[in-house]
């Protein structure tokens, strides 16, 4: 009989430790169960973290992308209106070299150089004989008109002497030729009595 108790206690035992490692089975697999739905629910919230990164980088680079493009159609804007603002400067300047001075808007002759001998000048208009066809030239002045001699210094119409060499640029201006520029090339030295 005591063997028997002997047995049955020691198959107690072993029932209960049997018991035991399976309940930590159990709790074992329980916890790698729950370590897994962590890591599963881990993994889960990185991934929503990492594409709401990615989405709000995206998003700062659209808005950088357009900044950028904004600036630069702005920049180009400004460099077409400065071209306009160069075009029509070009534009009046030439307007201004065609009309000669006169004032007459919407000339648009080309300028005619003559290199001659001065007769005379009187009021705003010098008289000469073009050196190459000998003919008598009346050309108007006026407050356009550059005056200079060869040292590119301002002279006045009644600074040249008749007899003075010069050059003249000129343009038609109805029945008038106005000149645009006159160079005293060279002067007529006054003689001392």
């Amino acid at each position: 009989m005591i063997a028997v108790t002997a047995v049955a206690g020691l198959t107690m035992v072993t029932g209960c430790k049997q018991d035991n490692v399976q309940e930590q089975r159990e709790d074992v697999a329980e916890a790698r169960q729950e370590a897994a739905q962590e890591t599963a629910e881990a993994r889960q919230d990185l991934g929503q973290e990492v594409a709401s990164a990615r989405e709000d980088a995206s998003e700062d680079v659209a808005e950088a992308r357009q900044d950028a493009n904004d600036k630069i159609a702005s920049a180009n804007q400004e460099v077409r209106e400065e071209e306009k603002d160069l075009a029509e400067a070009r534009a009046n300047r030439n307007e201004d070299l065609a009309e000669g001075g006169s004032g007459m808007a919407g000339t648009a002759a080309a300028a005619t150089t003559v290199n001659g001998r001065v007769l005379s000048t009187s009021g705003d208009t010098l008289t000469l004989v073009d050196s190459s066809s000998n003919k008598e030239l009346k050309i108007k002045t006026n407050d356009k008109t550059a005056m200079m001699d060869n040292s590119n210094r301002a002279v006045k119409l009644d600074d040249i002497q008749e007899g003075s060499q010069v050059r003249a640029s000129y343009v038609m201006d109805g029945k008038d030729l106005v000149a645009r520029d006159v160079t005293l090339v060279a002067p007529v030295k006054k003689m001392d009595k």
